[in-house]
């Protein structure tokens, strides 16, 4: 990773911190904030740097930047500090079985639902890469997925023995792993013209580190319906939703797809939508911290699922893995992942 942080450019306003959800939820004694991690930290307390576990609380959200004055690049800035300070030897009890996880079985989890799906197609022009968590933690997201790209009529094909796309350990600074990751996913994705993912996570992780432009599944259904290869049943009872704004599409991926989320739902009779006070506000999903710091993430997790909950909806959906799985450990309302939910309500046009 190339990262150029011209310190001097820092006008000191704070913004980052302010807007910062770790600082929301664990005051600036608790989480130094954005400003101090990226900018003062690396100027004037380097030693510092070999010892400190706070610059891993960082969400990742993409925030900081983007209210930014001086359009300073703090995430990558971040995640450049993580590969430096990066030691097996030293890594908190969720990173090192992440790290485990990926030596013994290619994922960044411990398979426990099911065995893997092979869904290999030769004549497959397009790949679609479920990622870990869909394939074996929130595994209707893949079924989902599954169905409904056969409903759009998308000639796709799973190749067997992809591994995990590195997010989680780009998250941690772990370089020489990820690489290795990518070389063995690069094989993998020759023949393939297209890749869909479920996961913004693989999304940006693909974007930005394998040269491949892929499409999150939002887009090809939104694509789908423009082509008329979809229609949609009407629900039984009327649905109040809400949409949560995953930050690795809002700040990474690109705004639009939010806006096509928004264009799939309101082509569903009887469905609602609620809009959240603050809809980009972070799960706490990111970053590595639910696995590193499981407690925070809790914590941030608890304010959003609060927050949908005063907004009086029924269902919060998330397009997401990642936030699925993080959201619904706080216990309180519903969650449902985007794609599922639309799945229930899309049939394939006659």
């Amino acid at each position: 990773m190339s990262v150029t942080l011209k310190t001097g450019d820092c006008i000191k306003c704070s913004a980052c911190n302010m807007v910062c959800p770790v600082v929301s939820i664990d005051g600036i004694s608790g989480f130094s904030g954005p400003r101090n991690l990226a900018v003062d930290l690396p100027r004037f307390f380097a030693g510092r740097m070999i010892s400190s576990q706070e610059i891993f609380k960082c969400t990742t959200c993409w925030k900081c930047e983007e209210v930014c004055p001086s359009s300073l690049p703090l995430s990558d800035s971040i995640l450049r500090l993580r590969e430096m300070m990066f030691d097996e030897k030293t890594l908190v009890e969720g990173h090192k079985r992440i790290v485990e996880n990926i030596d013994r079985y290619g994922r960044s989890i411990k398979p426990q639902l099911r065995e893997r799906r092979v869904y290999a197609k030769r004549e497959a022009e397009v790949l679609y890469f479920p990622g870990c968590i869909s394939e074996m933690r929130v595994t209707s997201i893949f079924d989902a997925t599954v169905e409904l790209l056969e409903k759009a009529g998308v000639n796709f094909g799973i190749p067997d023995n992809w591994v995990c796309c590195g997010a989680p350990l780009e998250k941690i600074g772990d370089s020489n792993r990820l690489e290795s990751l990518k070389e063995t996913n690069l094989i993998k994705f020759g023949s393939f013209e297209e890749i869909i993912t479920s996961c913004p996570g693989c999304t940006t992780q693909f974007l930005r580190h394998y040269d491949r432009d892929p499409l999150h599944t939002i887009e090809v259904l939104w694509e789908a319906t423009k082509k008329n290869r979809l229609k949609f049943k009407t629900p039984k009872n009327n649905v109040r939703v809400a949409l949560h704004h995953p930050c690795h599409i809002k700040r990474t991926i690109g705004p639009q797809i939010i806006d096509q989320a928004y264009d799939l739902l309101q082509l569903i009779p009887r469905v609602k939508i609620v809009e959240l006070e603050d809809p980009d506000k972070c799960c706490g999903g990111g970053g590595g911290v639910v696995a590193g710091f499981s407690d925070l993430a809790l914590k941030l997790a608890a304010s959003k699922m609060r927050d949908a909950c005063r907004s009086g909806v029924d269902l919060l959906l998330a397009p997401c893995p990642f936030c699925v799985l993080n959201l619904r450990r706080a216990n309180i309302g519903k969650v449902e992942e985007f794609i599922t939910f639309i799945n229930m309500y899309t049939e394939r046009e006659a």
